[in-house]
Parts: structure tokens; sequence; C-alpha cells
């Protein structure tokens, strides 16, 4: 039995720390100023935050001026401070998932990092060791590759909609309850790792 664990969510709770940063790095300072070609001068572009936020797509709820500015701040300005330092999900994941790991050595487990582009991979991997992740195998993969991963997997925990969504009829997905995934339900969800039953 093939059995997939996102990390964000499940285990690390990245929109707190990308949270913390963005109103650090934005709001708190000074505004950026956007040029408008049109009218020749100068107009502040405001950033902000639209609540309640949700972990549908993080550009819903937090103002860029553009996706390549919010990929350079997510990827190579701050993915360390968010993907590595980021806090866990509940005080005792890792240890729950390495518990349920080791009691079960005839499960294949995998952790999987979804969408994790440029330095996010190395950041991720640091928030692994540094919180003493026991396992063998950790996947990245991109969105537009669920469907193709769900043809590898037998059981997903997920708190991401989109790959709840896609769950083919012969899988098991189970959502994993977080403050930021409330605005959709499933039948199977669970609130922290020792209650997963395969």
């Amino acid at each position: 039995m093939e059995v997939y664990v996102s990390i964000n969510g499940v285990l690390r709770n990245l929109i707190q720390k990308f949270h913390f940063h963005y109103q650090d790095h934005f709001i708190d300072t000074d505004v950026t100023i956007d040029i408008d070609e049109n009218q020749q001068k100068e107009t502040p572009f405001e950033y902000k935050i639209n609540y309640p936020i949700q972990n549908d797509n993080l550009l819903n709820h937090y103002l860029f001026q553009s996706k390549e500015e919010y990929e350079y701040f997510l990827y190579l300005e701050f993915p360390l401070e968010i993907f590595g330092y980021a806090g866990i999900s509940y005080p005792i994941a890792v240890s729950d998932l390495n518990k349920f790991i080791h009691d079960n050595k005839e499960i294949n487990f995998t952790v999987i990092g979804l969408d994790e582009l440029g330095k996010a991979k190395s950041s991720t991997l640091f928030f692994l060791s540094k919180n003493g992740f026991l396992g063998n195998n950790i996947k990245f993969i991109l969105s537009k590759d669920i469907d193709n991963e769900w043809k590898k997997c037998d059981i997903w925990v997920t708190d991401n909609k989109n790959i709840i969504d896609r769950c083919p009829t012969d899988k098991k997905v189970i959502k994993f309850n977080t403050e930021y995934n409330q605005y959709f339900t499933h039948n199977i969800e669970i609130n922290n790792l020792s209650k997963i039953e395969l």
C-alpha cells in the first residue's frame, strides 16, 4: 500500500509564516511604487490582505503587483524563512507521523511537497530535518501532476481541496482540517495524524 502525506497543512503551517513575512515586508514597511506607463507618473501600489485567508490560492488573499513578484517573494527572497522555518501544524505532528510510519512498516509512506519551486525544495528538506522526520520518501510534485500521482498511491492525507476533488473513486483521501480549509468538507476528516485509519 502507498500512502501520501502532504507536507503543507498536514505537517507544516506554511500560511502562518507566509502571512508574517508578507505583513512585515510589504505592509509594515514603506509603500512600493509602481510606474503607470500611460500617465508617466508614479502611483502607489497598495499591498493588502483579503480575509478570511484560505488555502485555495494565496494570490486570492495576498495582493501582489504580479505573479512574478509573488513567485520571487516566495521562492527566491524568503523561501528559507517561509518553507524552512514555518511552524508545524500542531505540536507533535511530525512525531505522530514518525510513530505511524514505525508502526506500519508494511506500508510505503511518501511525504509530498506541492508546487515548491526555486529554493523552496531545499528549505522544505531543512524543515523536515529540523523537525526530525524519519521517513524514507520525500517527493516534490506540481499541481498539474496530481492526477498522475493518484495513479501511484492508494491513500492521500491532505488539506488541499484540489487533491481531494481529484481523488479517483477507487482511492481514499483523508482531509486534514486546518484553520485555512474550513470552507469545504469531506466525508473523512481528521485533526491530527494519530486519528488516521487506513
